[in-house]
Protein backbone atom coordinates (compact mmCIF):
# COMPACT_ATOMS: atom_id res chain seq x y z
CA UNK A 1 0.00 0.00 0.00
CA UNK A 2 1.23 3.41 -0.93
CA UNK A 3 0.87 5.90 1.93
CA UNK A 4 1.81 10.04 1.38
CA UNK A 5 1.28 12.43 3.85
CA UNK A 6 1.73 16.18 3.78
CA UNK A 7 0.42 18.58 6.01
CA UNK A 8 -3.23 18.48 5.07
CA UNK A 9 -3.60 15.73 2.81
CA UNK A 10 -3.65 11.96 3.63
CA UNK A 11 -3.31 9.63 0.53
CA UNK A 12 -3.48 5.67 0.57
CA UNK A 13 -3.71 3.62 -2.59
CA UNK A 14 -3.73 -0.29 -3.47
CA UNK A 15 -6.07 -2.18 -5.30
CA UNK A 16 -7.11 -4.04 -1.95
CA UNK A 17 -9.27 -0.27 -1.63
CA UNK A 18 -11.35 -1.61 -4.64
CA UNK A 19 -13.10 -3.91 -2.00
CA UNK A 20 -16.05 -2.03 -0.49
CA UNK A 21 -16.17 -3.04 3.13
CA UNK A 22 -11.93 -2.62 3.09
CA UNK A 23 -12.07 0.93 1.88
CA UNK A 24 -15.67 1.61 4.13
CA UNK A 25 -13.24 0.83 6.91
CA UNK A 26 -10.37 2.82 5.80
CA UNK A 27 -12.36 5.62 5.22
CA UNK A 28 -14.10 5.72 8.64
CA UNK A 29 -10.64 5.03 10.59
CA UNK A 30 -9.44 8.32 8.85
CA UNK A 31 -12.75 9.83 9.57
CA UNK A 32 -11.93 9.37 13.47
CA UNK A 33 -8.42 10.30 12.98
CA UNK A 34 -9.93 14.01 11.41
CA UNK A 35 -13.55 14.50 11.57
CA UNK A 36 -13.37 17.70 9.30
CA UNK A 37 -11.70 15.75 6.63
CA UNK A 38 -12.90 15.50 2.36
CA UNK A 39 -12.57 12.56 1.53
CA UNK A 40 -12.69 10.91 -1.87
CA UNK A 41 -11.95 7.32 -3.33
CA UNK A 42 -10.90 7.22 -7.09
CA UNK A 43 -11.48 3.72 -8.44
CA UNK A 44 -8.92 4.42 -11.82
CA UNK A 45 -6.02 4.80 -9.02
CA UNK A 46 -7.56 3.03 -5.87
CA UNK A 47 -6.97 6.10 -4.40
CA UNK A 48 -8.13 7.35 -1.16
CA UNK A 49 -7.35 11.10 -0.52
CA UNK A 50 -8.52 13.11 2.72
CA UNK A 51 -8.16 16.47 2.80
CA UNK A 52 -8.41 19.13 5.50
CA UNK A 53 -6.82 22.27 7.52
CA UNK A 54 -3.54 21.39 8.18
CA UNK A 55 -3.86 22.66 11.73
CA UNK A 56 -6.29 20.43 13.08
CA UNK A 57 -4.27 17.62 13.07
CA UNK A 58 -1.08 16.52 15.17
CA UNK A 59 0.75 13.64 13.23
CA UNK A 60 3.02 12.98 16.42
CA UNK A 61 -0.22 11.72 17.91
CA UNK A 62 -0.61 9.19 15.27
CA UNK A 63 3.07 7.45 15.96
CA UNK A 64 1.37 4.65 17.67
CA UNK A 65 -0.96 3.59 14.84
CA UNK A 66 2.68 2.66 13.18
CA UNK A 67 2.91 -0.45 14.33
CA UNK A 68 -0.52 -1.33 13.84
CA UNK A 69 -0.33 -0.79 10.19
CA UNK A 70 2.60 -2.31 9.64
CA UNK A 71 1.08 -5.47 11.40
CA UNK A 72 -1.50 -5.95 8.42
CA UNK A 73 0.89 -4.78 5.48
CA UNK A 74 2.20 -7.71 4.48
CA UNK A 75 -1.24 -9.04 4.59
CA UNK A 76 -2.43 -6.34 2.27
CA UNK A 77 0.92 -6.49 0.17
CA UNK A 78 0.10 -9.90 -0.90
CA UNK A 79 -3.84 -10.40 -0.57
CA UNK A 80 -6.17 -12.66 -1.08
CA UNK A 81 -9.72 -13.21 -0.60
CA UNK A 82 -9.01 -15.41 2.21
CA UNK A 83 -6.80 -12.17 4.09
CA UNK A 84 -9.96 -10.26 3.63
CA UNK A 85 -11.44 -11.18 7.54
CA UNK A 86 -7.74 -10.47 8.73
CA UNK A 87 -7.03 -7.30 7.70
CA UNK A 88 -10.61 -5.80 8.45
CA UNK A 89 -9.57 -7.14 12.01
CA UNK A 90 -6.70 -5.32 11.63
CA UNK A 91 -7.99 -2.18 10.42
CA UNK A 92 -10.49 -2.45 13.79
CA UNK A 93 -7.25 -2.23 16.09
CA UNK A 94 -6.35 0.60 14.24
CA UNK A 95 -9.92 2.74 15.03
CA UNK A 96 -9.71 1.62 18.42
CA UNK A 97 -6.28 3.02 18.84
CA UNK A 98 -7.48 6.14 17.46
CA UNK A 99 -10.42 6.24 19.26
CA UNK A 100 -7.83 5.88 22.31
CA UNK A 101 -5.44 8.37 20.89
CA UNK A 102 -8.59 11.29 20.64
CA UNK A 103 -9.96 10.47 23.20
CA UNK A 104 -6.51 12.12 25.31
Amino acid sequence: MEYRYFPGRLRFRDHILRDEEIRNAAISVVKKICPLAEITYTEKTSGILATYPENLLDVEKLKPLVPLILEIEPKVRFYTPSKKQIILEGIKKIEDKVAEITRD
